[in-house]
């Protein structure tokens, strides 16, 4: 694309070029009301300009992935505000809805090691707003505590990994819960 613009840019400024020089022509031409210049193009002429081959951009070798929105989620959440914040979390991603915190989005490192290790950037982490939810959550039968809030964003994160992997945790990175969308 760029090889595009940088001919179409010197052809662009070719012309104008012309025009500037035919425009700067002597006004005093015993010719009065001809061209000061006479330019004459022939097709060999015009076809000595050299024009880069087009060449179409290259297309990515596969569409980025997103979790697809859906309607309930698995192993059972025992939290119906706890389930809506993370189904509207997923979506929001997947349309790509501005996100309340800078931080949302950003690569998470896997510093704890307690996610499967992937290349570098495979991680997302996002900001789960609960509102005022309980500070206990069963989640397949098992029951977690949520950590104390740390700042305004909570201690609740959602991370998705490789738009495949969708983990929460309710306590800051202790525990990490693999959660699969059903639609």
């Amino acid at each position: 694309m760029t090889k595009i613009k940088t001919a179409l840019l010197n052809i662009a400024l070719s012309l104008s070029l012309v025009n500037f020089v035919c425009a700067a022509a002597p006004a005093a031409n015993e010719n009065a009301g001809a061209p000061a210049f006479d330019l004459q193009f022939s097709a060999e002429s015009l076809a000595a300009i050299a024009v880069p081959e087009l060449t179409p951009a290259p297309q990515p070798e596969e569409a980025v992935r997103a979790i697809q929105p859906g309607n309930d989620l698995t192993p059972k959440v025992e939290d119906q505000k706890r389930i809506k914040a993370i189904l509207k979390l997923v979506s929001d991603v997947y349309n790509n809805v501005h996100l309340p915190y800078s931080q949302d989005g950003s690569t998470f490192k896997n510093k704890e090691g307690k996610l499967p290790q992937k290349p570098a950037g495979f991680y997302k982490e996002y900001t789960l707003l609960t509102g005022d939810a309980p500070h206990t959550v069963v989640i397949g039968g098992q029951t977690y505590q949520v950590a104390p809030d740390l700042s305004a964003r909570g201690s609740e994160r959602v991370i998705i990994g490789g738009g495949e992997f969708l983990y929460y945790t309710p306590d800051h990175y202790a525990h990490f819960i693999l959660l699969t969308v059903v639609r």
